[in-house]
């Protein structure tokens, strides 16, 4: 309902607001100028009627002693109790139907995992595509599941009136649905360090045709990278990093630097070179040949990997090695 003509007409305050790019920003809008205009009722009511006080009842000059308390009149007292309750009411009723509706995601809204981290935005599409822009489709409901991996962050879209807070060790959740094409700015809103200013981005809204356009373009995530780039990629999107370091520190297996080309000793005493088959063998059936000092414990990716992936991967880890020239050296 973008640019639809708000209840309160020639009074509302449209046009100082961001674009509205939701039925959620437009309600909020509506919500926040019945609040504002209420407020400033109120501010004047009690500022007008201290004014009237002040003047009525000054203190006559030749009457120091002048008294002008006396009792309280039980109907004003009650009608002025009515209208602050009154006031609360109308601010709390204001929005409530509202915040129900965006506590709770619809069934079947399309999930992106969102990582903020000092100082950039990572977005994980269903498909597996990750990218540092979230796109969505027109008319479609999408929940953003929210990570930190380093500090408070927060998400902001004005254009959608979301402000939410990004934790660390914990998931938040928020969802929208924008209802037009175009791209609207996307940042966090709390300080996290030195290049604060730096960590934003973009939301683009596309219509269907064109989204479904865009999620064709980046479906291959071979296309225009190198297979080392690739390989990369799967090592972060693959969750390969919560159990395999790339600086040569142990975790719950080994650590990929200078793993190519090197020679191991296995659990069953033999000893085994890293090479491309050992590489397919161990993320296929990853607990056949076991480097010795860890145990048997990986999930096998046997249906999961495509073998030109598995090549990727291959590649990067040359990458890390100093032994992928062919040199070896016993561990």
């Amino acid at each position: 309902m973008s640019g639809a003509t708000h209840f309160l007409g020639a009074g509302s305050l449209s046009a100082w607001f961001p674009p509205d790019a939701s039925q959620h920003a437009f309600w909020l809008d509506e919500a926040f100028t019945g609040i504002l205009w209420a407020a400033i009722f109120a501010l004047v009511l009690v500022v007008g009627l201290a004014a009237t006080y002040i003047a009525r009842l000054r203190r006559p000059e030749d009457n120091p002693r002048w008294d002008v308390t006396g009792p309280v009149h039980p109907g004003l007292l009650g009608l002025w109790v009515l209208g602050a309750a009154g006031l609360a009411v109308f601010v709390l009723a204001s929005d409530f139907c509202g915040y129900l509706d965006r506590s709770a995601p619809p069934y079947g809204a399309s999930v992106i995992e969102v990582t903020a981290r000092q100082w950039d935005w990572e977005f994980a599409y269903p498909d597996g595509h990750v990218a540092d822009t979230l796109h969505v489709e027109m008319d479609q409901p999408v929940q953003l599941d929210l990570r930190s991996a380093d500090v408070v962050h927060s998400l902001s879209i004005p254009a959608l009136r979301i402000n939410q807070g990004i934790l660390p060790d914990r998931t938040t959740r928020v969802w929208f649905e924008a209802d037009r094409p175009d791209t609207f700015d996307l940042r966090s809103s709390v300080y996290s360090g030195e290049w604060y200013a730096d960590m934003h981005t973009a939301l683009v809204v596309h219509r269907p045709a064109d989204y479904e356009a865009w999620r064709l373009a980046v479906s291959d995530i071979f296309a225009g990278r190198t297979m080392a780039e690739v390989g990369e990629m799967l090592y972060n999107r693959q969750g390969c990093a919560a159990c395999h370091s790339t600086d040569g520190s142990a975790r719950v297996g080994p650590s990929f630097l200078d793993m190519y080309g090197n020679t191991f000793m296995t659990r069953s005493g033999e000893s085994v070179l890293v090479d491309d088959a050992y590489i397919a063998e161990s993320i296929l059936q990853p607990n056949v040949s076991v480097i010795d000092g860890f145990e048997p414990v990986m999930t096998p990716y046997e249906g999961t990997i495509t073998d030109q992936e598995i090549e990727a991967l291959t590649e990067w880890f040359k990458t890390l090695s100093r032994f992928a020239a062919g040199g070896q050296e016993d561990n």
